[in-house]
This record gives C-alpha cells, structure tokens and sequence, in this order.
C-alpha cells in the first residue's frame, strides 16, 4: 500500500458546479419572467402618454376656435353638443380617423358651464389595450374636461 499517495487538491467538484450552474438558471428563469411584465407596463404608459396628449390636443384646438375672431368661430359659436359630430375641430374621431394614431379614439362633449358665458369641454379618448403577448383587448379611456369662458 506504498505506491498510494493522496495529496490535497483544490478546486471545485462537478456535483459542487452543477448545483451552482442549477441555483444561477432557476434566478435567470425568474428574472426572465418579469420581462413580458415589464415591456407590458411600458407599453401601457407610452400608450396612457399618447391619450392625453391627444386628448390635450383637441381641446387646445377647441380653445383656439372659441377665441378666433375669424367667421363662424368663437365662443358663440361653439356648439352644445353630446357628442359633437360638427365639422372639424368640433367633431368626434373613430378609429382609424386620427391621423397617426389608428388605435385611438376621440368624443368630444360640449355642455353649458355653471354660467351663461362658460362652456365646459370634455374629451374621452379610447384606445385598445395591447398585453404581453401583443393581443389588443378591450379599450381604456382617458377623460380631460376644461372650461372655456368667453372674452
């Protein structure tokens, strides 16, 4: 038993390096599974963003024909409307009407304010969810109102 010589070895076993490479795929699997959550959320702002600018949008282009001096615009003008299918700015958009935003929708609401020289103006903006697996669902809405008084 003389030719046997058991000498200290550093290192690490193979059963020691799987167990490892096993813990590091079972903690990228779990951080892999929050990225579809993740992207979701981001989608959702950016598509939440959009709505209320083009919400804010049309009620800036609504301000602007209440204070046009030009024919046919101005406060006076301004229809009572729910909802408002006049001529462009005072219209309501569908689907596929916006220019650039396919996805959204637009009504614009006009109702007397709380007197005879305000208008309370609201627009309730669509637009269709999209999930993590990129399917359009049902739609969220985005509600602006403001009131415009006459000058």
């Amino acid at each position: 038993m003389t030719g046997f010589c058991r000498r200290e070895e550093s290192g690490f076993t193979l059963v020691e390096i799987l167990v490892a490479v096993a813990i590091l795929m079972i903690g990228l699997v779990a951080v892999m599974q929050g990225f579809p959550m993740g992207t979701a959320g981001v989608e959702t702002g950016r598509r939440q963003s959009t709505g209320v600018f083009l919400a804010e949008q049309k009620i800036e282009q609504i301000k602007a024909f209440a204070l046009s001096p030009a024919a046919g615009q101005g406060f006076t003008n301004l229809p009572i409307c729910n909802p408002c299918n006049a001529a462009a700015p005072l219209n309501s958009e569908n689907f596929n009407t916006i220019a650039g935003y396919p996805e959204y929708t637009r009504t614009l609401i006009i109702q007397n304010g709380p007197t005879a020289t305000t208008r309370l103006v609201r627009v309730q903006l669509s637009y269709r969810r999209v999930t993590s697996t990129g399917v359009q669902t049902g739609g969220t809405q985005v509600d602006i109102a403001t009131l415009i008084a006459q000058h």
